[in-house]
């Protein structure tokens, strides 16, 4: 009797979860397609913050002063593509940063260990470029000659498809035909045959979309999509394809930095579903690597 009433009580902060979680995207889509750069850039501060946060916590860092320090960087980072910061360039930053965590290191040694220093580094860096690139793909006709903000737009909810259609899709195959596992240790669940169906339906459903989201700018806008950039719909389905591969690569990846720290989900901060990193951890992998793509694109092809 008991677990049953915790298993329905689970599922009910699941359920309100899921709601306020799909009110705060739609809230922050809102803001995407607005163009309203100071909510987007604190709402992506905030999820870089947390998620540094859950990082350092993830691999035992107790520390209060590395959590604050490290936040706070992680912040600053996202606020510098935001709002335009004029700060000195980033390798001094970065030194500066490096060498007052090791200081740290050195003063409270007993507390901030290595591990600790090092997990701060690499997730108020790296956690902050990748919630800024969603930043980078909104505005993407300021670094991209052709590209418009409606073209930005779909970049970006091409970014949460990929990560999240490819993971409701690989298990709903997996359940049905799942037979061989692809990371039994990591994440038992999932399946090869399962991967391969939220890959190959992830990216029809994107050309789906391509083509719904077309014939929404054509009549709210009069604009027809990619007609200066020279996007074609066949192009999208091997950048799916690969973006669904590194979405897998990062939910596997998230999924083993909590088997080696003995740790279920990075917090309780969405009852149901865990903590930012657990809701965005193909999100971190996807987003900059369609960044880079463009961004390649941009400097090879166009």
């Amino acid at each position: 009797m008991a677990n049953t009433e915790k298993k329905k009580v689970f599922q009910k902060d699941r359920t309100i979860s899921f709601a306020i979680i799909t009110l705060a995207l739609a809230g922050f889509l809102t803001a995407i397609i607005f163009n309203v750069q100071p909510v987007i850039t604190v709402i992506l501060a905030a999820l870089s913050a947390t998620a540094t946060f859950e990082i350092i916590r993830a691999v035992g860092g107790k520390s209060k002063l590395l959590f604050i320090l490290s936040c706070t960087v992680s912040v600053f980072a996202v606020f510098a593509q935001g709002f335009g910061l004029a700060l000195p360039p980033a390798e001094v930053l970065y030194g500066i940063y490096v060498l007052v965590l090791m200081t740290l290191m050195v003063f409270f040694h007993e507390k901030i260990l290595f591990s600790h220093a090092s997990a701060a580094f690499l997730a108020s860096v790296a956690l902050p470029f990748a919630f800024s690139c969603y930043l980078r793909l909104n505005n993407i006709g300021d670094w991209f000659e052709g590209f418009t903000h409606e073209e930005g737009i779909y970049f970006v909810g091409l970014s949460f498809a990929c990560s999240w259609l490819t993971d409701t899709f690989a298990y709903i195959v997996g359940v049905k035909f799942g037979k061989h596992k692809m990371a039994p240790v990591l994440s038992p669940k999932k399946s090869i045959e399962g991967a391969i169906g939220g890959v190959v339906i992830t990216s029809l459903f994107n050309v789906l979309i391509l083509y719904l989201f077309t014939v929404g700018c054509k009549n709210l806008y009069g604009y027809t999509l990619f007609t200066e950039s020279g996007i074609k719909y066949l192009l999208i389905i091997p950048v799916s394809m690969i973006l669904s591969l590194v979405s897998m690569l990062g939910d596997l990846s998230a999924s083993a930095i909590k088997r080696n720290f003995g740790i279920k989900d990075y917090s309780q901060l969405i009852p149901g579903h865990g903590g930012i990193m657990d809701r965005f951890d193909s999100c971190i992998f996807v987003t900059p690597a369609l960044y880079c793509i463009l961004k390649l694109a941009a400097e090879y092809i166009a």
